[in-house]
């Protein structure tokens, strides 16, 4: 563990940093675990933040798509967000991505990545490969990718009044208390 010097190995200095960290984070010193944020489940976004979920996952796309320029019209069609599935798979990626490269995460979690990342990738390009949309090869050089802006803002207000017709409860901002639960106690449980 040390080396011929007396000074102790890079093995040991990570071991003491990962050490540090940690004493860190239970003693109150680091970022609350709370604060970390989880994968984003898509299907249960409120009304009130879908606009911005969906702008956030417009951005990342588009940037996926300038970094790695094999994903063509194949894998992730012009419409991609028209198609829940590669919605809820990209969101999926996208959170992986962030996890993988986030402070905490070992240096084998960017490898992690790539083998999520050809999953996904895979699952995509099966999945527009049967759609009647942007699955049609075409030889020419790669258009630029462009989403029509009306049909876009038309798109994500419609999935906002959606989630919010479905969104359980009194609507936001109403401040009714809620019923009183008059369920008898079970067996074994006190009165309320």
């Amino acid at each position: 563990m040390t080396d011929e010097a007396g000074d102790p190995g890079p093995e040991v200095i990570d071991q003491a940093e990962a050490l540090a960290v940690l004493a860190a984070l239970f003693a109150g010193d680091g970022p609350d675990f709370d604060e970390i944020a989880g994968p984003l489940h898509w299907p249960t976004v409120s009304s009130g933040e879908a606009s911005k979920h969906w702008a956030e996952l417009r951005r990342w796309v588009e940037r996926l798509i300038e970094r790695f320029p094999h994903l063509d019209h194949h894998v992730i069609p012009l419409c991609w967000w028209r198609h829940n599935g590669h919605v809820e798979a990209l969101v999926a990626l996208r959170d992986h991505e962030r996890m993988c490269y986030s402070n905490s995460s070992p240096p084998s979690a960017g490898l992690e990545w790539h083998r999520g990342f050809r999953d996904i990738e895979a699952r995509l390009r099966e999945w527009t490969s049967t759609i009647p949309c942007g699955s049609q090869h075409d030889p020419r050089p790669r258009p630029e990718r462009r989403v029509d802006e009306d049909q876009w803002a038309t798109f994500v207000a419609d999935d906002t009044a959606s989630r919010l017709a479905r969104q359980p409860g009194p609507p936001a901002g109403d401040d009714t208390p809620p019923e009183p639960d008059d369920t008898p106690p079970m067996d074994g449980e006190p009165a309320p």
